[in-house]
């Protein structure tokens, strides 16, 4: 009797073990045809290969003095260019002196464009006003983007624009009928500020230069030159040398001579090997604006192929911040890419087997790894080859119109820009219907 009790008990075990393996699997099927699916569109995106470094900005300087006592006010800006005996400031006898020579300037200018206006009839006159209007509007997003860029000179002409505009606006649509009045009231103003500047002598300092001005100096002038440049080793900038001397009081600016800037870099033998080969560089500096800025390779200074290098970089774009900077984190781009983004979990692998013939005829089976996605169609799968064009730490730019011999087999479709690509779930395989 207990000899059949316990063959009972055994065979109910193995039944209830049986039924929960059977339960087991059974739920793990299910998980796996329903286990949610995760998709992210799949997106175009611009992507840099870049090195991260410290930037020191070489040029030929040559400091400008100002001799004389007295207030100095600037008649052009950070970063124009400037010939050989141009003036580059004013010296005043007090700073309210200078600041009616300032105005009265911008008053000639005004009454100089009211005169062209009047010279011009509604007659003679063949702009519409909506036409007027589009180049007012033109002009304030010049202004917008010349303020954004640190061009104030060139922000000013366009004011001096607009109100040109406008006032051409009111002779067109008959609203005045000249300007005459308004001449008169501006000369008026001029000839009261002339009238208390008439002490005023006028005192010019001039550059003995050509290049581009910069209104302040720090230091570093001559300490490097275009002369020093295939000189500078590893070591030289990181290691305390550049010390910054001390400016006089009577330095008013410095002229930037020649057209190129240059920015020195230490990089490691890999990176100094990346920019070497490169045939599209260009650099990012915050500092200055959020375009790349191109630049070429003009030397890489190192002791042997494998050592650490000094990289010089030539340029030549200017602005007020580029005419400023001395030293910045630069990002030297190597490569840019445009592609549709993928994230790196994303992509799924597939060895396929193509029959295809060899150079006498004959078929033959050859193998191929293919790199895809599984993109969801309605409410079924489909995988979908990408050609890698870059690889991020945790994503791929893949090509957005790949050429027929780029990809490995023609078995599948290729990734396009907007499929909705699986970045989650499990079981997955081309045909599979999600429900």
């Amino acid at each position: 009797m207990d000899k059949d009790k316990t063959v009972i008990i055994k065979k109910v075990a193995v039944a209830v073990i049986t039924l929960l393996l059977i339960a087991y699997i059974v739920s793990v099927i299910i998980k796996a045809n329903f286990t949610q699916i995760e998709t992210q569109t799949a997106n175009l995106m611009t992507v840099s290969d870049s090195i991260s470094v410290n930037g020191y900005f070489i040029r030929d300087e040559k400091l400008i003095t100002n001799k004389d006592n007295g207030y100095v006010s600037y008649c052009i800006d950070d970063g124009e260019k400037i010939s050989k005996g141009e003036a580059v400031a004013d010296v005043y006898s007090s700073g309210d002196v200078a600041a009616n020579e300032k105005i009265i300037e911008r008053l000639e200018t005004q009454i100089a464009a009211l005169r062209q206006l009047n010279g011009n009839s509604t007659e003679n006159v063949t702009i519409s006003p909506d036409d007027i209007d589009k180049n007012i509007n033109t002009y304030l997003s010049q202004i917008n983007y010349n303020v954004y860029n640190g061009d104030l000179s060139e922000a000013e002409k366009n004011v001096d624009d607009v109100l040109y505009n406008i006032n051409e606006r009111q002779l067109v649509t008959g609203k005045a009928d000249g300007f005459d009045s308004k001449i008169n009231e501006l000369q008026g103003r001029i000839d009261e500020l002339k009238k208390s500047n008439s002490n005023y002598k006028g005192k010019q300092i001039k550059s003995d230069v050509s290049g581009y001005f910069v209104s302040c100096a720090d230091g570093y002038e001559g300490i490097y030159g275009t002369k020093d440049l295939e000189n500078i080793k590893y070591g030289d900038l990181s290691n305390g040398k550049l010390k910054a001397k001390e400016v006089d009081n009577n330095v008013i600016g410095k002229a930037i001579e020649g057209v190129y800037w240059y920015i020195a870099c230490e990089v490691s033998a890999e990176d100094a090997l990346r920019i070497k080969t490169s045939y599209n560089l260009s650099v990012e500096i915050p500092t200055v604006n959020n375009t790349n800025i191109d630049v070429d390779v003009y030397s890489v200074n190192q002791e042997s192929k494998t050592s650490n290098a000094v990289v010089i970089l030539r340029g030549n774009y200017m602005n007020t911040e580029m005419s400023r900077i001395r030293t910045d984190d630069i990002s030297i781009v190597i490569n840019t890419y445009e592609g549709i983004y993928v994230p790196k979990n994303a992509v799924h692998e597939k060895q396929v087997t193509e029959t295809v013939e060899d150079e006498n005829g004959k078929e033959k089976k050859e193998t191929h790894t293919v790199q895809g996605v599984y993109v969801l169609i309605g409410n079924e799968l489909q995988f979908k080859q990408i050609v890698e064009l870059y690889a991020g730490e945790d994503f791929v730019i893949s090509k957005n119109s790949p050429e027929e011999d780029e990809l490995a087999t023609d078995e599948y479709g290729v990734l396009k820009a907007y499929d909705d690509v699986v970045v989650e779930g499990a079981n997955l395989y081309d045909g599979r219907i999600v429900g």
